[in-house]
């Protein structure tokens, strides 16, 4: 089954082979992101349903224009090959959204029409730091931790979603000071998002990819620490192990799935901890670069018998 992720990944694929529409692309996401930013600023009151219904839509509004203007300039810009191969996937799509991308007749409308309507200001997007995130979300937290700063007996959902966050970019930066770890990590996640990738697009059941995150940290991550022991025991994992402890509250059971192995396996766990999440932007972006490389669907019976009238 064809599903929105490969149109996405094959509107990548495209785009990265054809400069000249991906130039085109750019610039007009750019435009629209930079109104969406906009108009997201004008509009900060969730609880003004007026507003709110006004807010949406100019958004539409602006996803229109950016859309009826991708489609005056890549008109043309694609081989007949490409948007048959684009054709083919995306008219198997159920649902009126990517619907709406298709019946443009322009490879590339799907992504960019995803693009300007997620837009968000690097402010907001932007991990500052751990208490930046729980005061954000203090008035929202159900554990309290984020207003007491006292560790819960477990974090709620929200708190266990920033001190995850925070876990990752510790490790980054700490890994960021050591670039043989760096690099042997790499080829790590690299097999390893394969994997995962591929076990989603099958399945769609997210306790299938447990097994495989064990065994990355039990072989690969396990055995680059065990290499670089002498490299690592420079670095400074203070504040890594704080938040590894800290983690192990989360109430997000396939974050905690192996809490019990971070400190065995060491540097890599935070990301490994993160993968287990399947909405994680290397999950998603390994999801379409491999369904969006598959090549187009056989034609049905149906269409078969259809295309001979």
């Amino acid at each position: 089954m064809i599903t929105s992720i490969e149109i996405l990944g094959t509107e990548e694929l495209l785009l990265q082979r054809n400069p000249r529409a991906a130039a085109v692309h750019q610039a007009i996401v750019a435009r629209g992101r930079e109104a969406v930013i906009a108009l997201n600023e004008r509009f900060d009151d969730p609880s003004d349903d007026a507003a709110m219904k006004r807010l949406d839509t100019e958004l539409e509004s602006i996803v229109e224009r950016s859309v009826s203007e991708y489609v005056r300039q890549a008109s043309g810009l694609f081989s007949t090959e490409d948007v048959d191969l684009w054709t083919a996937k995306i008219t198997r799509v159920p649902g009126s959204y990517v619907g709406r991308a298709a019946a443009v007749g322009v490879p590339g409308a799907l992504l960019l029409m995803e693009s300007v309507e997620e837009a968000e200001s690097e402010e907001n997007s932007t991990f500052v730091s751990l208490d930046d995130t729980l005061a954000n979300i203090a008035g929202y937290c159900q554990c309290g931790y984020a207003t007491s700063r006292l560790v819960p007996r477990q974090l709620c959902r929200l708190c266990s979603g920033g001190v995850l966050i925070a876990w990752r970019t510790e490790e980054d930066q700490v890994i960021a000071t050591a670039p043989k770890v760096r690099s042997e990590l790499h080829a790590v996640f690299e097999e390893l998002l394969d994997e995962l990738a591929t076990i989603h697009l099958a399945t769609g059941d997210a306790s299938a990819e447990t097994p495989a995150r064990r065994r990355a940290g039990n072989a690969g991550i396990t055995r680059v620490n065990e290499t670089y022991a002498e490299e690592i025991a420079m670095l400074d994992l203070t504040r890594w192990r704080e938040l590894s402890d800290l983690n192990q509250l989360s109430q997000i059971t396939a974050v905690t799935a192996h809490a019990k192995h971070w400190s065995q396996w060491g540097l890599g766990s935070a990301r490994l901890a993160m993968l287990a999440m399947q909405s994680d932007p290397e999950i998603q972006a390994r999801m379409r670069r491999i369904a969006g490389s598959r090549p187009a669907p056989k034609p049905s019976l149906f269409e078969r018998l259809f295309s001979r009238r």
